[in-house]
């Protein structure tokens, strides 16, 4: 992975942050049509597949831990687990007055939290993802034109928007882009921008349709987010990165076309050439300096870019605040960066609404590393070369770790830190939802603003409802891995911050589903669930 300077930077964690875990997927799906008959002819609910997977479902998200639940051979029997999966739900629930899991929905309570966090880009600002992702697609095809030598037609190739999504896979030495299900199979691939068949896929990644390197993500993230795997692979977490699957395709059929005449790639160069590009536009040092063309238009027409934040979300801010929480703003972007983006979103004294501001932050290594608190410069937006001895409310920080910014929070409350709950907003599903969730104390929020395809008036369909890949939610009868994700390590996941600060500390959030998705599940994911296919 990249060490970039704003939404995407990242860290070395070194094998001390990698920590082995079982993902618990969603239930998997029988595509049997003959299945499906039979079952409705018996009667039986989607309730019934849900209840009949319980113990599946009570590892979902709060990971408790039932040792024995009935068997569902009867109306009798249904209700009898119905009863045990809730009472063991409530019983067992790591913050069991805050999160209760039933079998129906999942719920949260934010007055049950100390300490609330948010990240930046993507979560409490958006973009215009129209400009933003034209924006990266041209900044980086130049860079591979000017300083990686690809002949000029690249420039001439269009934005295929259709091609666009987030949650994609590089498989760099082969010139592919994947598509993983909630069990890390290939569902759908592209060698360049050409679509694979079923046989093609099988005869690359085996009958298994699986790649080592995705498997050992699926099975541990973080395992992968260095060494010789990120040379390899690429996942394309958020929005900053859905361009580059476009670019990085059409750069290998440019490569193809040039060899196809002398003899076959045994092994494409092309990631390692964006993976350059992505470093050269995104890096810290390059906003002030004017070499990155995407910070030099983002300086010259923010507004073009970023989103104004609904003012009901700073209301709500306050209203945190005001009931006794502690508020934290957590985003990988440089100060600089964030202070261009957060004023255009949230104002000139956008700083005002936190306790504590940490930039620069490289997550996900902020919630596994030590790194030190580096003090910022909050008028020349400079990180300055000194550690700061004792981070202090109000003040602007850059880098840090999880352990010393909570526990400054949690001295501020007069507790101790393990008695001072956190909860964390944020897109990016291995950053902000899985890490902070499975390698530290907290609670997560996710933000995917895919659900907002169902509102007829939302203005960037074109960019994320891809035909071409299908759903990021799930691909014909199955889940997608980033689902499964979230269903198995986010409280809620939510469109958007404005969805939630409608919303008073106080009123506890329901969505009708066991998967988190609020406030309804995915229409991919329920026709999936309801007509479809069934769990077998």
């Amino acid at each position: 992975m990249l060490a970039l300077g704003k939404k995407a930077s990242v860290c070395h964690l070194g094998s001390c942050c990698s920590v082995p875990f079982k993902t618990v997927p969603l239930p998997r799906f029988a595509t049997s049509t003959k299945t499906k008959t039979n079952v409705h002819k018996q009667g039986r609910s989607d309730v019934w597949f849900l209840l009949r997977n319980v113990r599946k479902l009570a590892q979902n998200s709060t990971r408790w831990e039932l040792k024995a639940a009935p068997a569902i051979a009867s109306t009798a029997s249904f209700h009898e687990a119905r009863r045990y999966f809730h009472n063991s739900a409530v019983r067992n629930s790591r913050y069991s007055a805050s999160t209760i899991m039933t079998t129906y929905h999942k719920e949260l309570l934010l007055g049950h939290y100390d300490i609330v966090g948010f990240d930046l880009d993507g979560t409490l600002l958006r973009y215009n993802l129209r400009e933003m992702s034209a924006l990266i697609y041209d900044v980086l095809k130049q860079f591979l034109v000017e300083q990686r030598g690809y002949k000029s037609d690249l420039l001439a190739q269009p934005l295929d928007v259709d091609f666009l999504q987030k949650g994609l896979f590089l498989d760099g030495p082969r010139g592919n882009v994947l598509k993983l299900s909630n069990e890390a199979e290939i569902m759908r691939a592209t060698h360049g921008t050409r679509l694979l068949t079923d046989e093609e896929i099988v005869a690359i990644y085996g009958a298994e349709r699986k790649w080592d390197i995705t498997t050992a993500f699926y099975k541990d993230p973080l395992s992968t987010w260095n060494g010789a795997a990120s040379t390899q692979m690429r996942s394309l977490l958020d929005y900053f990165d859905m361009p580059s699957a476009l670019v990085f395709a059409q750069a290998v059929d440019q490569v193809d076309r040039e060899r196809r005449k002398t003899c076959p790639v045994e092994e494409y160069q092309v990631w390692q050439d964006v993976q350059a590009g992505l470093m050269h536009i995104f890096s810290r040092e390059n906003f002030a300096n004017g070499k990155s063309l995407y910070f030099k238009s983002m300086r010259a027409e923010p507004q073009r870019f970023v989103l104004p934040t609904d003012k009901r979300v700073l209301q709500w801010l306050n209203e945190l605040r005001k009931s006794g929480k502690k508020l934290f703003l957590l985003t990988g972007s440089n100060v600089d960066f964030a202070n261009l983006t957060a004023t255009q979103a949230l104002g000139k004294d956008w700083r005002s609404h936190f306790d504590f501001v940490v930039t620069y932050a490289k997550k996900p290594g902020f919630f596994t590393c030590q790194r030190p608190f580096m003090k910022v410069d909050v008028e020349k937006l400079t990180e300055m070369t000194w550690e700061a001895e004792v981070i202090k409310p109000g003040e602007v920080y850059s880098q840090g770790n999880w352990h010393g910014l909570h526990a400054a929070m949690a001295s501020m409350l007069n507790k101790e830190p393990c008695e001072a709950k956190a909860l964390y907003f944020g897109d990016n599903i291995v950053q902000d939802v899985y890490t902070p969730v499975k390698h530290r104390d907290f609670d997560a929020v996710a933000i995917a603003e895919e659900l907002l395809l169902e509102d007829g008036k939302y203005p960037f369909t074109a960019e994320l409802d891809s035909q071409f890949w299908g759903s990021y939610f799930a691909l014909e009868c199955t889940p997608t891995l980033w689902s499964s994700f979230i269903s198995s390590y986010a409280q809620l996941c939510v469109p958007s911050v404005e969805q939630v600060a409608q919303n008073s500390p106080q009123k506890r959030i329901i969505c009708s589903n066991p998967y988190g998705f609020s406030p309804r599940l995915p229409k991919e994911l329920e026709t999936l669930h309801l007509k479809n296919c069934n769990r077998g």
